[in-house]
């Protein structure tokens, strides 16, 4: 039974990650943590050929066959359409309808990340241009000093596009970390990052991606005052948080 992910194609699948797989509740590859979940028709055919057979099992199985054998018969035989059945698809992020974007030339986007060579920041960048970005943007990177980098600008970027970036800068798909891996990113809020709270707007915001993170789909905003606050990638959602959880890596280049 060969269960590949649909993003970095990794059999990363267990028994039980198959049985648990939902179409309505995304979960996460093991692997890379992409965001999966079961496709509708894996759903539907589940549960269908599951009635069918506890039907076949009760008007023939119990007609035929003793009771001490068609019971073990239905216990171990139901999961197994769940299982069979089970496939694994991109689960695609929610769209919400945002207000039109007007590019800031001026903007003061930014991205420090520290522990990628050349080559693989460039390939990295130019996998999520490719394949996640919601409208066009162009990108510098210098380079500061051996395996760190500036990335800017210069013609702006949408806000969701740049906590995006930051997370996947972290989470690269194909690209393994030879080193350690710090990614800060700096900007000043402004309305541009949607439902941010009205009173951080004009704020200079530190993103970075929290210490010990399970949950693979996170971007925090620390803005110097009492909250920080965490957005999630597949949720859309800013909410607070008791402890900024920045990484000492992240902090040295902040």
């Amino acid at each position: 039974m060969n269960k590949e992910c649909p993003h970095c194609h990794v059999d990363a699948f267990s028994l039980k990650d198959l049985f648990s797989l939902d179409y309505f509740h995304p979960s996460e590859c093991r692997n890379c943590g992409g965001l999966i979940r079961n496709s509708g028709w894996s759903q539907f055919l589940g549960p269908t050929i599951t009635i069918i057979w506890f039907l076949v099992m009760f008007t023939l199985g119990f007609r035929f066959l003793p009771v001490w054998l068609v019971i073990p018969i239905l216990i171990f035989t139901v999961p197994l359409p769940w299982l069979l059945f089970a496939k694994p698809i991109r689960a695609d992020t929610p769209k919400i309808d945002l207000p039109p974007f007007t590019r800031d030339p001026h903007n003061d986007k930014l991205i420090i990340a520290r522990g990628w060579n050349e080559t693989e920041i460039h390939r990295i960048i130019n996998d999520f241009i490719a394949e996640n970005s919601g409208l066009p943007f162009e990108v510098e990177i210098n380079k500061r000093f051996e395996r760190e980098f500036c990335v800017s600008f210069p013609q702006d970027i949408l806000s969701f596009d740049y906590l995006a970036l930051i997370n996947y800068l972290n989470y690269p798909i194909d690209v393994p970390a030879g080193q350690p891996i710090d990614v800060i990113g700096k900007a000043t809020l402004t309305s541009n990052f949607q439902g941010i709270p009205q009173s951080l707007i004009g704020k200079q915001g530190l993103f970075y991606i929290p210490d010990n993170d399970h949950d693979f789909d996170l971007v925090f905003v620390d803005t110097a005052t009492p909250s920080t606050l965490k957005f999630s990638l597949s949720e859309q959602v800013w909410q607070p948080v008791n402890n900024s959880r920045m990484p000492n890596g992240v902090r040295m280049l902040s």
